[in-house]
């Protein structure tokens, strides 16, 4: 049997979103990468990105249910991904990134061997 979510969604099909922003369930809390940026950047001038999943309630890390990696995009151009292993702790990362052209959302997908792909959005502007 598939794992399913609260709207009886199979997890492991495409990118989950939560079903309420606003009302999180214990499921949703533990998958959804969590994005800290600025909110708005210059034009080719790097700044740090920290995705985190599991800060709204902790995820398992262990070998047999972990976070297998984290994605970041702008938009729909890809900027990094960085492959994680079952180690303890808290899935998260900082990355160095920088853009060179307008982008509306930051997105981080993150990866759970058990429950698939989560996305997790931050908007962001672009100065000139």
């Amino acid at each position: 049997m598939l794992p399913t979510g609260a709207a009886g969604k199979d997890l492991l099909v495409g990118v989950n979103r939560p079903v309420d922003p606003a009302n999180l369930s214990d499921l949703e809390r533990k998958h959804l990468p969590v994005i800290d940026a600025p909110e708005r950047v210059g034009k080719g001038r790097p700044f740090d990105v920290t995705i985190e999943v599991g800060r709204l309630l902790a995820h398992p890390n262990e070998v047999g249910h972990f976070i297998q990696s984290i994605e970041l995009w702008a938009d729909e151009t890809f900027l990094a991904k960085v492959h994680l292993a079952p180690a303890g702790g808290r899935p998260k990362v900082t990355l160095r990134v920088s853009l060179h052209h307008a982008a509306a959302q930051l997105h981080a997908r993150s990866s759970c061997n058990l429950h698939g792909v989560w996305v997790g959005q931050k908007a962001i502007s672009l100065e000139q």
